[in-house]
């Protein structure tokens, strides 16, 4: 699968005033063999202020106690919610809903099986802040 964001520009510190604040949504669902490594690669985001709100599907493996262990280790970057299996959709927009009420500036989605580079989301954003700031119909 190749990076949606290969190619362009990157993120400058210099340019950037103050760290954007981004809330990163995932939905897990018997996750246990990815999950470390996704999440370790989202707090490992530069250029950003970072809360990741994770949401269980009613995973019977140990997704659950992972996600613990890692809210435990990074405080109040992350929070999770254990819920019954509902589907991806509808934990997904249980998500949406929470993130929406939220003010954070941005809202990142990630699976659970991702693993990102450190500069992810500062480069996203600086893609999507110069796209907002050019006249485009």
């Amino acid at each position: 699968m190749g990076d949606v964001f290969a190619g362009m520009e990157t993120y400058n510190p210099e340019i950037s005033k103050s760290p954007k604040r981004v809330m990163v949504i995932m939905s897990t669902y018997n996750g246990e063999k990815y999950i470390r490594e996704q999440l370790d690669s989202i707090f490992k985001q530069e250029g950003v202020d970072l809360y990741c709100l994770v949401r269980d599907d009613g995973s019977s493996d140990a997704t659950v106690s992972i996600l613990e262990e890692y809210k435990n280790r990074v405080k109040e970057r992350m929070d999770y919610l254990a819920g019954c299996n509902v589907g991806v959709v509808k934990s997904f927009g249980n998500l949406i809903s929470l993130a929406a009420n939220s003010d954070y500036e941005w809202i990142a989605f990630c699976d659970q099986d991702d693993v990102w580079k450190d500069n992810k989301l500062s480069n996203a954003i600086v893609k999507l802040e110069n796209e907002k700031n050019q006249d485009i119909p």
